[in-house]
C-alpha cells in the first residue's frame, strides 16, 4: 500500500511542478483584467461594495421633491382599488391650490373609465395649467417579440398634461440601479419623469441612481392626508410632487441596493434627487490600470523572493485598506464608482504566486492528498462499524473486506468470508445477476434492490437490501486478461416498522376513521372493478344537523356509527361507504324485476325502527337516491346517486328518487353556472336593462327599474329566474347585488333630474351585506341624489328577522332613499306588519294586474290593495301592465304609476330614454 501511494506521489509531483504552477498563476493574473469585468461573481462583488459605500456616506435629500403615497391608510379610507378618477381630480386641485410646482401622477390612465369620471379628471388637468406629468411606458408587444409599443394616457388627458417615460429598468440580477433620461415618443425625444423633475434638458441615455440619498429625508405624505387638508400648504409650495403607490397590496415594489425593496415611485424620487444634487455617477474603464497593476504585482513577487511571506501578506493587506479608502472617497465626494473585485482577486493570486516561489506546491499537495486518503479510510471503517444498518464491503471475488457489527449478526459472517455462504437466497440471486451484468458492461456501475424476510422470535422481520457494484482501476497491466475487477457494497436495512406504517396508512386511506366503512375514493375505486349489473344507493339522514345541535356533536358521531352498524348488518356482503358527512353509500348486485324499488323499500324499512342512543330512543328518517349500471361510468355511480338524492330532496314528500339524466343535466348546468358566475362579474358579462315606469295621470316617464341580465359566453343570454336562485344559494348574490346597485346609480346619474331608478334588493343581500354602506358608497361615487334611488324589497326580507330588517329600512329611509314593497299580494301580505313598515311605495304583483279585467274577484282585490295603500299614504306601482284596458282600469282606481310591456320592454338606457322623447334632456345633463 505504501509503495502504491509513493508511486502516485512521485507521478503527481513530477507533473505539477513549481514552474507549471507559476505559469498558471501569472496567466490567471493577466487574464483577469481582460475577461473578469463581465463575469457575474465579480459584478456582484463590485455592486455589493458600491452599495456599502453608499450606505457609509449618507446624504440628505434636497426636499424639493415631495412623495404623496397611495399607502394602506389611503386605500382603507378612500375605498376599493382602482379608484375613480374623480379622486385624482380632487387631489390635483388640492395640490395646485397649495402652490405645487410640478406634479407627476405615477398612475396608469391608458384605459377609459366612464365618461363622467374621465371628464372630471380632464377638467382638473386643464385647471392645473400644464403642470402635470403623466406616465408613458415602452414595453414588448408580446413576451417572445422584440417589437415594442408605448402605453400612454388617453388623448383627453394628454391635451393638458405632459407625457413622461416612467419605465424602471432592472439589471440582470433583478435589481434597479439605473434610470433612463428619456426615449422617443412618436419620433419626438421625450424626457423621463426623473429628468423632467430633475430639471435637466437631456432626454437620452441613462444614469446611475445615487442610493446614498436617505429615503427618510424625502418629504412623504399620505394621499388621504392631502385630500382631507391636514397637510399645510407650505409643505408642497414650490416643490415637485410625485404621486404613486407605496402600499404592499398594489405590488409596485422593486429591489434596489441599500434599501432592499422600495415602491416604484420612490425610484423616480431618488433619480430626480440625484439630478438635483448634480450627482452624475460614472464608472471608468479599469482594464488598463488593472493590467498595469497585475504586471507590477508579478514583477514585485518574482523580484522579492527574499522578502518574508508575512511581510508580503502585510503589504497586500495595506494595499487593500488604502485602495478601499480611496475608492470610498472617490465615490462619496466625486461620484466615481471604482470596482475593486478584480484587483483584490489579483492580489490573492499574487500571494499564491509568492507562496509557490517559496514552497513546492506539487509535493505539498501530494502530502495533503495522502494524509486525507488515510483519514478517509479510518473514517469509513468507523462509519461502517457503527452503522445501525448492516453494511458490507466486498471485492471482485465476493469476499467481505469490511463489515458492520449489525451485518455480522445478521449474516453470521466476518471479514474474509464469502457472501455466498451466509446471505439470504434473494441476496445471492441478486449478486449473481449483478456480476453477470458487470461482466457484460464492466465500465458501468450496477445497482439493485432486494427484499427478504427473516424471523425475530414469533414476529416476522422485513429487510431491504441495496447492492451496488462499481468498477475499479487496474494497476497491473497483466490483469486485463482476467475478469475485470470491481468493488461492491451491500446495505441491509430493517424496514419492518416502515412496512407496518405503510400498511396502516393504506388502511386509513381506504376506510372512514369514524365508522370503519370505505371512504368515498375507495368506494368508487372498488365500484369500477365490479362486473355485472350494480345498484348504488346514497342514504342521507334527514335533520342530521338539527339532531347534532340538539344532542351534541358526540351524539351525532354515535348516531353515524349506529347507522353504519345497521347498514353493515343488512348488507354484509355488499360494498358500504361513508361518502361524506351524513351520506352513506351502498353498492349491491341487481337481481329480479323490481330491483330499484326493492332496494329502496328495504332501505326505508331498515330505518322504521328508531335507534337507541345514550339511553334515548331517536327516530331516524332517511332519503335515498339510487343509480344503476348504465346511468354513469362505474366509478361515477355515487355521483349519479347523489344527483338522484338531490332530486328527492327537491320534491316535498318524496322519500327516494331514481337517477334521471335530464335532472342531472339541469344540476350540472346549475353547478357550471355557479362556477362561471364567480368570473362573470370581473369579465363584465352581467349588464343592466331598464324598464320604464310611467305616471298614469300625466302619461310621462318618471323613472325606470334596473333589471340584471347575464350574457354567458357559451350559453348565451341566461334568465334571472335561473341564475338569481343559484346566486342566492351560493352566497354570490351579495356581490351581484352590490354591482347592480353601483351600475344602476352610475347610469341614472346621467339622466334628467326628475327621473328615479328602482333597484331590487334580495332578502339575503339585505340580511347579510352592509346594505347601508353599499348605498352610501354607490350614491357618493355616482353623484346620484338619494331621493332618486328606490330600493324594492320583498316580504321575505323582514318575515324571518323583522326587527333588524325594519331598523335597516328606517336607517336607509332617513338618508332620503325611497323604499318600495315589491310583489305585494304573493306572500303573506299580513296587515299586522304592513302598518309598521317604513315604506314609500307598494308594487302590485303582475299576477293580479294581468287577470283583473277578466275576473271580478281579482279586480276587487286590486281595488282593495290600492285603497289600503292610499290609506297608509303609500304610492302604488302596478307591474305587468300589458294592455290598454288594464292601464285605463288602474288609472280609474287611482293607481299612480304603471310598469309593463304596454309602456316598454326592458331596454338599454339610451334607447329607453329616446323612445320617451327625453334624449334632449339626457344630452343636457351629460
Amino acid at each position: 500500500m505504501r509503495g502504491r501511494t509513493k508511486a502516485a506521489g512521485d507521478y503527481f509531483s513530477g507533473s505539477v511542478s513549481t514552474i507549471t504552477v507559476r505559469i498558471l498563476l501569472i496567466a490567471a493574473m493577466l487574464a483577469l483584467p481582460l475577461s473578469a469585468a463581465n463575469v457575474g461573481i465579480f459584478q456582484g462583488f463590485n455592486n455589493s461594495l458600491f452599495a456599502k459605500r453608499f450606505e457609509w456616506a449618507p446624504r440628505q435629500a434636497t426636499g424639493n421633491v415631495v412623495f404623496v403615497a397611495i399607502d394602506k391608510h389611503s386605500l382603507d379610507a378612500v375605498g376599493t382599488w382602482p379608484w375613480s378618477r374623480s379622486i385624482y381630480a380632487a387631489l390635483l386641485d388640492k395640490l395646485i391650490a397649495s402652490g405645487a410646482r410640478d406634479i407627476f401622477l405615477d398612475v396608469d390612465f391608458s384605459a377609459s373609465s366612464n365618461k363622467h369620471e374621465d371628464d372630471r379628471l380632464a377638467a382638473a388637468l386643464e385647471r392645473a395649467g400644464g403642470g402635470v406629468l403623466l406616465p408613458v411606458f415602452r414595453q414588448q408587444e408580446t413576451a417572445s417579440s422584440s417589437e415594442t409599443a408605448v402605453t400612454r394616457p388617453i388623448p383627453e388627458f394628454l391635451q393638458n398634461a405632459w407625457p413622461a417615460f416612467a419605465n424602471v429598468a432592472m439589471d440582470a440580477d433583478g435589481i434597479v440601479r439605473r434610470f433612463d433620461l428619456g426615449n422617443q415618443l412618436d419620433g419626438n425625444p421625450t424626457q423621463s419623469a426623473a429628468s423632467a423633475l430633475g430639471r435637466i434638458g437631456s432626454s437620452s441615455g441613462s444614469l446611475l441612481v445615487d442610493f446614498s440619498i436617505r429615503l427618510d429625508t424625502v418629504p412623504t405624505f399620505s394621499l388621504f392626508e392631502v385630500l382631507n387638508g391636514s397637510i399645510p400648504a407650505a409643505a408642497v409650495r414650490d416643490r415637485s410632487i410625485v404621486v404613486g403607490a407605496s402600499a404592499t397590496e398594489l405590488k409596485d415594489i422593486f429591489a434596489v441596493p441599500v434599501y432592499g425593496a422600495i415602491a416604484g415611485p420612490l425610484i423616480h424620487v431618488l433619480a430626480a434627487e440625484t439630478l438635483l444634487q448634480n450627482r452624475f455617477l460614472r464608472m471608468l474603464d479599469q482594464a488598463p490600470l488593472e493590467l498595469l497593476f497585475a504586471v507590477l504585482l508579478i514583477v514585485g513577487v518574482i523580484s522579492g523572493r527574499s522578502t518574508g511571506i508575512i511581510t508580503m501578506a502585510a503589504a497586500g493587506l495595506t494595499m487593500v485598506i488604502v485602495g478601499e479608502i480611496g475608492a470610498f472617497l472617490l465615490q462619496s465626494r466625486y461620484g466615481f464608482l471604482v470596482g475593486t473585485a478584480v484587483p483584490w482577486s489579483m492580489l490573492l493570486l499574487a500571494w499564491m504566486l509568492a507562496l509557490n516561489e517559496r514552497v513546492d506546491l506539487g509535493r505539498m499537495l501530494v502530502a495533503i492528498a495522502n494524509t486525507e486518503a488515510r483519514n478517509t479510510r479510518r473514517l469509513m471503517r468507523r462509519i461502517i462499524a457503527d452503522s445501525s444498518d448492516g453494511v458490507v464491503a466486498f471485492d471482485g471475488d465476493l469476499r467481505i473486506v469490511e463489515v458492520s457489527e449489525s451485518a455480522k449478526a445478521l449474516l453470521r459472517a466476518d471479514i474474509g468470508a464469502s457472501l455466498l455462504d451466509g446471505a439470504d437466497t434473494a441476496i445471492i440471486g441478486m449478486l449473481q445477476r449483478l456480476v453477470s451484468e458487470h461482466d457484460a458492461e464492466p465500465g458501468k456501475i450496477h445497482t439493485a434492490l432486494a427484499d427478504f424476510t427473516g424471523n425475530s422470535g414469533l414476529q416476522a422481520v422485513h429487510y431491504e437490501a441495496s447492492i451496488t457494484i462499481s468498477p475499479t482501476e487496474q494497476t497491473d497491466a497483466r490483469a486485463t486478461a482476467a475478469r475485470s475487477r470491481f468493488a461492491g457494497c451491500l446495505i441491509i436495512r430493517d424496514v419492518t416498522a416502515r412496512r407496518e406504517y405503510e400498511q396502516r396508512l393504506k388502511t386509513l386511506s381506504e376506510l372512514d376513521e369514524l365508522t370503519g366503512l370505505l371512504n368515498r375514493r375507495e368506494f368508487a375505486s372498488r365500484l369500477a372493478a365490479l362486473e355485472g349489473d350494480v345498484l348504488v344507493a346514497v342514504v342521507d339522514i334527514e335533520r342530521f344537523s338539527s339532531l347534532c345541535a340538539t344532542l351534541g356533536r358526540d351524539a351525532g358521531d354515535e348516531l353515524l356509527k349506529a347507522v353504519a352498524t345497521r347498514l353493515g348488518n343488512a348488507f354484509a356482503d355488499d360494498l358500504l361507504a361513508r361518502l361524506d358527512g351524513d351520506h352513506f353509500g351502498i353498492a349491491t348486485f341487481a337481481t329480479g324485476e323490481r330491483q330499484i324499488d326493492d332496494l329502496a323499500d328495504g332501505l326505508l324499512r331498515l330505518f322504521e325502527e328508531p335507534i337507541l342512543l345514550r339511553g334515548a330512543v331517536v327516530p331516524v328518517s332517511v332519503r335515498l337516491g339510487i343509480a344503476r349500471s348504465g346511468d354513469a361510468a362505474p366509478g361515477a355511480l355515487p355521483t349519479a346517486a347523489e344527483s338522484a338524492l338531490d332530486a328527492s330532496k327537491a320534491a316535498p314528500g318524496r322519500r327516494w328518487s331514481p337517477f334521471d339524466p335530464s335532472t342531472a343535466v339541469r344540476q350540472a348546468r346549475s353547478r357550471r353556472l355557479e362556477r362561471d358566475m364567480r368570473d362573470a362579474l370581473q369579465n363584465r358579462q352581467f349588464f343592466l336593462l331598464f324598464q320604464p315606469q310611467i305616471e298614469f295621470r300625466s302619461g310621462r316617464l318618471v323613472g325606470a327599474e334596473a333589471l340584471i341580465r347575464w350574457s354567458h359566453p357559451e350559453f348565451g343570454l341566461i334568465s334571472p329566474a335561473e341564475f338569481i336562485p343559484i346566486a342566492e344559494s351560493s352566497g354570490l348574490i351579495c356581490d351581484i347585488g352590490r354591482w347592480t346597485l353601483f351600475e344602476a346609480c352610475t347610469e341614472a346619474a346621467a339622466w334628467p333630474s326628475e327621473l328615479s331608478i328602482a333597484v331590487n334588493v334580495s332578502a339575503l343581500q339585505f340580511e347579510r351585506s352592509d346594505i347601508e354602506a353599499d348605498v352610501r358608497d354607490a350614491l357618493s361615487r355616482s353623484g346620484l341624489p338619494s331621493s332618486r334611488l328606490c330600493l324594492e324589497l320583498t316580504e321575505s326580507t323582514f318575515l324571518d328577522q323583522g326587527g333588524p330588517s325594519i331598523a335597516k329600512m328606517r336607517a336607509l329611509r332617513e338618508t332620503g332613499v325611497v323604499i318600495a314593497l315589491d310583489d305585494f299580494g304573493t306572500g303573506y301580505s299580513s296587515m299586522s306588519y304592513l302598518a309598521d313598515l317604513p315604506l314609500d311605495k307598494l308594487k302590485i304583483d303582475q299576477s293580479f294586474v294581468r287577470r283583473m279585467n277578466g275576473n271580478p274577484s281579482i279586480f276587487e282585490i286590486v281595488r282593495a290593495i290600492i285603497s289600503l295603500a292610499h290609506g297608509l299614504k303609500l304610492q302604488v306601482v302596478a307591474e305587468g301592465v300589458e294592455e290598454e284596458p288594464e292601464a285605463e282600469a288602474l288609472q280609474r282606481l287611482g293607481c299612480e304609476m304603471g310598469q309593463g310591456y304596454f309602456f316598454g320592454r326592458p331596454d338599454a338606457s339610451v334607447r329607453m330614454l329616446s323612445k320617451w322623447s327625453v334624449q334632449k334632456f339626457l344630452s343636457a345633463e351629460v
